[in-house]
């Protein structure tokens, strides 16, 4: 009896070590990702989804906002955001890296009028770091928009642009200083899987919300990274 005990206390001490290592390396702190194996990443996420969803949404380069901030690539940049055809798309995801930090930006339905009830033209800034006060990047982001619709000959007025809402969920937030990427591609995961076809003021901010989801289910995300096809 006493032998019995014995080996089951050390198959249950064994079990308790190996999951003690598996939640450390959960919890490891990572390197930042820069926007090499970010894209990658990516790619590899935009992959899983069906088509039909991957026909509706497109994504922008992770350096082609921060490009466009340099007056010798802005025009690069515009005449390949033109070749996109963002305005038949039902939403643009903008990944952007400034100040060494991480956000999301989202163009939702900038194909439709402004005056329809069930899709609304707007943005969505995504941001792991409140704190940082993502507003301060509305400025360069409304210039941004403002130069698309530009260079792309739309008929909409610099007035009615202007007046594109820049909306800010209230979104989960990262734990160190180097989970914002990770998050990033967290966000555009979920929101392609979860994303109404019709998105309206009305509705915001759905499921865009400080209990979107758990810390625990990052870390799974995280770690599924490098094994996906």
């Amino acid at each position: 009896m006493s032998c019995y005990l014995s080996d089951r206390s050390q198959k249950v001490q064994s079990k308790r070590k190996r999951k003690s290592n598996d939640e450390e390396e959960l919890c490891k702190p990572r390197e930042k990702l820069d926007s090499g194996l970010f894209g990658e990443y990516l790619e590899k996420i935009w992959r899983s989804f069906s088509e039909e969803k991957r026909r509706r949404c497109t994504y922008f380069d992770s350096l082609w906002f921060n490009l466009y901030r340099s007056k010798s690539s802005k025009d690069k940049v515009l005449a390949w955001i033109k070749k996109a055809n963002i305005f038949s798309k039902a939403y643009v995801f903008v990944p952007i890296v400034c100040w060494g930090h991480w956000s999301l930006l989202i163009f939702c339905h900038f194909g439709e009028s402004s005056q329809t009830n069930t899709r609304s033209p707007c943005m969505l800034l995504l941001d792991s770091l409140a704190m940082a006060n993502p507003r301060r990047l509305e400025p360069e982001i409304r210039r941004f928009v403002l130069d698309i619709y530009q260079a792309a000959n739309r008929p909409e007025t610099k007035n009615i642009i202007s007046r594109i809402p820049l909306l800010i969920p209230k979104v989960p937030q990262q734990r160190d200083g180097n989970e914002c990427g990770n998050f990033v591609l967290y966000f555009i995961k979920l929101f392609l899987s979860l994303a109404p076809d019709d998105f309206s003021l009305e509705g915001y901010p759905y499921f865009m919300k400080k209990d979107w989801f758990t810390h625990e289910g990052l870390d799974r995300f995280r770690e599924g990274l490098d094994s996906m096809g």
